[in-house]
């Protein structure tokens, strides 16, 4: 009995722990950084046989939306679209079957693919791979495809923070093929000069906080499981 108001302590405190740290602004920019500086943007853009955009960031027209729609990560195929009218490459390659445990009417690809097509890309232009489930499967589905089509080199367009595991383990499976990270959908853009009044607000935790740190965690967690598996 006495030990129950200590482990309700010592519960509480761990809980504000994890709260103070997870949602700390600060941390959790320092994090994403880290993983989004690890491949910039190259200046100029190299020109290339594709365009590949991983899936991630498309809502299907799943009532009430009346057509498809971009979420967090849609600057993906938003970017993708502005390197093909910059005639970066002459065709782009959508990958990605059901990410959502099979709920989604059809699969991720075919959705980007409608929406390129809504941004006047040729549908000619446009390349569908629909199997792939993950980003190991991005890459173990579309290195053969890449392959017999004679590809040499390819703009990889993912998220900024994502793009150290996806580039990882599509060089890995597709030694051959020169991959070019093509990075979109920045979380922690360079920061401008601020109070530090402004700055100091960043240590209150924030829902927002919290929600960015889960999909950092998991992109840190990614790395380390890939390259457990002997993926990177």
């Amino acid at each position: 009995a006495h030990r129950q108001p200590r482990l309700r302590r010592a519960c509480l405190l761990a809980a504000i722990a994890v709260l103070v740290v997870c949602g700390n602004g600060w941390v959790v920019g320092t994090l994403t950084r880290d993983l989004e500086t690890r491949h910039l943007p190259p200046d100029p853009v190299p020109s290339a046989d594709v365009i590949l955009v991983l899936s991630g960031g498309v809502l299907g027209r799943t009532p009430p939306r009346p057509t498809i729609e971009l979420g967090d990560a849609g600057d993906r195929l938003l970017y993708g679209a502005t390197l093909f009218k910059a005639g970066k490459a002459p065709e782009i390659i959508c990958t990605g079957n059901v990410a959502t445990g099979g709920l989604a009417p059809r699969p991720a690809a075919e959705d980007m693919a409608e929406l390129l097509a809504l941004l006047d890309i040729p549908a000619g232009a446009i390349v569908t791979e629909t199997r792939s489930e993950n980003t190991h499967d991005h890459a173990v589905q579309l290195c053969p495809m890449l392959q017999t089509r004679g590809l040499r080199r390819v703009l990889l367009v993912t998220s900024a923070m994502h793009m150290p595991r996806a580039v990882g383990v599509f060089r890995h499976e597709c030694p051959l093929i020169d991959f070019s990270p093509a990075p979109t959908d920045f979380r922690a853009p360079y920061e401008q000069p601020t109070p530090w009044y402004r700055r100091s607000v960043a240590l209150l935790p924030t829902p927002r906080s919290l929600l960015d740190f889960s999909d950092v965690a998991h992109e840190y967690l990614g790395l380390a499981y890939y390259s457990l598996r002997g993926w990177l």
